[in-house]
């Protein structure tokens, strides 16, 4: 029984815990931007492709440091027995008072002998056809090119959060706009079976205001469909799991709208378009590489220094140190007179690639141009669109409600009711829909001009 007990007390206070780890995330729009731009790996691995550049820049500077390298080795021989066999010994020569040679057998006994070395070498380049300080700027260039690569990815971050954000808060108040529409055609099927009942209207008006209902209800059904798909999608630009429940709150980035030619906003893309400045600095860093592969056909110098002692007692490697070493130093030049045309095809390589990499930049600047103009003329376009539809709104609610009048009295039929019912709902979808593709519209103007994140820094600081 006691047993029974806790495990009763157990199962009460895991209800609750349970319950607190399922409550929903409640997030503003600006809480869904920090956590993209912390969560999201498309942004990480921009991080780190920025990172790598930054390797490649110390890399490339290590060709105009010397190259130092210090060594160490020590060995043990076994020689074993050898014998016999001649060898021509020199003995002193009585009649000319010298040496003489003569063969004899000789016998080696076998014997252990011990070599120890140390060494220090040093390699500096001087001149490689100016190979070295070509690849640094190219490096640099490369580097400027993923800083601009990464402010792209975060403003492309930032505005696939403000489009999903919108999109799931679109979807959501489409969703009360077809809750209200149920709501409507349920009371219009509950007078229409009081009037049914009495006798005032025909059976056949009950069985279109079902048909209305029925077909009120499977929009609410797909449109709840749309806002778990529209979530879904939130939560993979903020780079969290889909089963982590999230509320999201009412709100907007409080854009100001570009009322300016549209020459003046190609302009602000040329001058903050990260895009566009990395395909820049591409064709910059292709430049230097055409001149790196030039380098490879004029001749390389470098110098080599070097210091070594040896010794076959290792107490006697350093002492005394002014014995047993040996000093060493080279000016070497080497010129590469012909390597079966890889210099040359390295070349044309590097110069092909930068005339694609203009061609690249030449398109982008095209495609920009065109990406912006549509952004600017769906945003005005919906500006204008909401105005229209505000008044659509109110006329269609008149509409309805002296439709249901008309029915009411006897004067008006139950198609003209429905047809009311449905030209209200879909005035208040479009009116909800236009809101927020217009809020979607300004957030791309300003990711493709590049000053998204510039102008809600703000907002992201509080």
């Amino acid at each position: 029984m006691k047993r029974d007990k806790w495990l009763g007390w157990l199962l009460v206070l895991a209800i609750p815990a349970g319950q607190l780890l399922a409550q929903p995330k409640t997030l503003t729009i600006e809480d869904c931007i920090r956590i993209a731009l912390k969560n999201n790996p498309q942004l990480k691995n921009a991080e780190r492709q920025l990172r790598l550049a930054g390797t490649n820049v110390t890399t490339a500077m290590s060709a105009i440091l010397p190259n130092l390298s210090a060594s160490f080795s020590s060995s043990r021989r076994y020689q074993a027995p050898q014998g016999p066999y001649l060898q021509e010994i020199p003995v002193p020569d009585p009649q000319t008072g010298g040496f003489k040679l003569v063969q004899k057998e000789i016998f080696l006994e076998s014997f252990y002998r011990n070599s120890f070395a140390s060494g220090l070498n040093l390699n500096q380049n001087i001149y490689d056809g100016g190979r070295w300080w070509n690849r640094i700027k190219q490096a640099n260039a490369n580097y400027a090119r993923a800083e601009f690569d990464y402010r792209a990815t975060r403003e492309k971050i930032i505005a696939q959060v403000a489009e999903k954000y919108y999109e799931l808060l679109k979807n959501i108040r489409l969703q009360e706009v077809y809750e209200l529409a149920v709501k409507s055609a349920e009371e219009q099927l509950r007078k229409t079976e009081s009037m049914y009942e009495v006798g005032s209207v025909a059976q056949a008006d009950v069985y279109r205001a079902r048909v209305s209902l029925g077909q009120e209800k499977t929009n609410l059904i797909q449109q709840k469909n749309a806002v778990r798909i529209s979530e879904s999608a939130l939560k993979v630009v903020l780079g969290i799991s889909s089963s982590q429940p999230i509320r999201i709150v009412p709100g907007e980035l409080n854009l100001e709208p570009l009322n300016m030619p549209l020459e003046e906003i190609f302009a602000l893309a040329e001058r903050h378009n990260p895009e566009l400045k990395s395909l820049e600095q591409a064709l910059r860093a292709d430049t230097y590489a055409i001149k790196v592969a030039k380098g490879a056909f004029l001749p390389s110098v470098s110098l080599r220094l070097g210091y070594s002692r040896y010794h076959t007692v290792f107490d006697n490697l350093y002492d005394p140190f002014d014995k047993n070493y040996q000093l060493s130093g080279s000016i070497s030049v080497s010129w590469n007179l012909f390597n079966g045309f890889a210099d040359k095809a390295a070349l044309e390589r590097e110069s092909l690639t930068y005339y694609m990499d203009k061609e690249n930049l030449i398109n982008r600047r095209l495609t920009l141009r065109s990406e912006i103009e549509q952004a600017y003329l769906n945003y005005q376009a919906y500006e204008e669109i909401e105005k229209i539809n505000e008044e659509s709104v109110k006329s269609a609610e008149e509409d309805l409600r002296l439709s249901e009048e008309r029915y009411r009295v006897g004067s008006g039929t139950m198609l003209d009711v429905i047809d009311a019912r449905v030209n209200l709902r879909r005035a208040r979808a479009t009116l909800v829909s236009t809101k927020y593709n217009k809020l979607i519209a300004l957030a791309q103007l300003y990711s493709k001009l590049g000053m998204l994140e510039e102008k809600i820094k703000p907002l992201l600081e509080k």
